[in-house]
């Protein structure tokens, strides 16, 4: 009922009826075909735009009614699902989906704990008692050293994005830890993401000291069936250099946009630098913002500024087509389905990537969208092939062999 309230959906993805009953506790012995609660940790892997958030969001509410049913309502300071994204964005956007799951009858007691939402706010709903806490791992760890939450009841933690939270670089990971080392030994962690290569499923493992169970999308490593891919070499001219690269692609990009006006456009660059310098360029090229209108997002820009920058890129109804400028800050987790029109400006450092940038379009089972990929020199190699694997519908890496 609080799907067809909130979502209108009737018919589960393929990665959310996997989850479902490994998530709500059950699972089936293969040996007796026993039914048997599964305890263990879980790693959802499916593509981007696939439904993972309600995936886990869906199977956690109703263990969190269950567990009410059996104990009573979460007490003072003593939520029962930790959440953990790695931008404040992301936050919010799970926070969203589990307050319309809500309104829609699936009800429970939220609370954002990030950043951007106000201190005295969050102490106070964690002391009146919330049943789930969705945030970022740096506000929430601070919260349970200060003593404003205790995570004695926490049955589950999510790790939403966990290739960025504990992945490659581990950033994140000095955050994460004193918050895995204060909730139960008992509490399920549940590790979602889009791309989860061999080398960053053994580090998940090392860091949780346990084995983790793949809960394996058939989408993983591979963009959406509804995504139209098209590479435009710009690698001409008689001298190669940084600037002279960067004009060609600039002009390749304003022919582009002369022809592709889509509503709302991502345009993705490697480096803040390149993004200010794009937006200045297109800003000039319209100094009227008549043709579109530009809106930056990445770290050089104030917290206000960015999330002013993004409500009116996700929700502005005006005629002009809005092209957001950004990192690859944007690529995680943003659930922009109106995104018609992906632009990688640069050419991303790895296929992970590659992937992660494009599913921000043609989301969903039905979702269609563009993808233009400007290239140079032996990047043109390089696209051609992970285009040509998406369209054979090969994965751009390999998938975890453990499922």
């Amino acid at each position: 009922e609080a799907l067809k309230k909130a979502f209108r959906i009737d018919r589960p993805s393929h990665i959310q009826a996997q989850s479902y009953r490994v998530l709500t506790g059950e699972s089936v012995d293969a040996s007796t075909g026993e039914s048997k609660r599964f305890t263990g940790h879980v790693l959802l892997a499916d593509q981007a735009g696939s439904g993972k958030t309600l995936a886990y969001c869906l199977p956690l509410l109703q263990r969190v009614a269950q567990i009410e049913i059996e104990r009573g309502r979460s007490r003072s300071k003593k939520p029962r699902v930790l959440i953990l994204t790695p931008t404040s964005e992301l936050a919010t956007q799970v926070r969203e989906v589990i307050k319309q799951l809500s309104f829609g009858g699936l009800r429970s007691r939220s609370l954002l704990a990030n950043n951007v939402s106000k201190s005295r706010t969050q102490i106070e709903a964690l002391a009146e008692g919330v049943d789930i806490v969705v945030g970022t791992p740096g506000r929430v760890a601070r919260l349970i050293q200060e003593g404003k939450m205790d995570t004695d009841d926490v049955d589950a933690v999510v790790l939403d994005e966990c290739d960025v939270l504990l992945g490659d670089s581990f950033e994140f990971a000095e955050q994460v830890a004193p918050i895995r080392n204060a909730v139960p030994p008992s509490a399920q962690f549940i590790l979602v993401t889009a791309t989860i290569p061999d080398e960053v499923l053994k580090q998940l493992k090392n860091f949780f000291e346990s084995d983790v169970r793949v809960v394996q999308g058939p989408g993983l490593h591979r963009p959406s069936a509804g995504m139209l891919e098209r590479l435009i070499d710009c690698s001409g001219g008689d001298t190669f250099d940084e600037q002279s690269g960067f004009y060609r692609k600039f002009k390749a990009l304003m022919d582009l946009l002369e022809v592709d006006k889509a509503d709302r456009a991502l345009l993705f660059c490697n480096k803040i630098e390149t993004c200010r310098k794009i937006e200045n360029m297109l800003t000039r090229a319209d100094r009227d913002g008549q043709k579109y209108r530009i809106l930056p997002y990445h770290a050089a820009l104030s917290r206000e500024q960015q999330q002013r920058n993004l409500k009116e890129f996700m929700s502005s109804q005006t005629g002009t087509p809005l092209i957001l400028v950004c990192t690859d800050r944007a690529s995680r987790g943003l659930d922009a389905s109106r995104v018609k029109h992906v632009i990688l400006f640069d050419f991303p450092r790895d296929p992970s990537e590659y992937v992660r940038r494009v599913g921000r379009t043609a989301r969903g089972a039905l979702g269609q969208g563009r993808v233009s990929v400007l290239v140079l020199g032996r990047q043109v190699r390089l696209a051609r092939e992970i285009m040509r694997r998406n369209e054979r519908g090969d994965p751009v890496e390999a998938t975890p062999t453990n499922v």
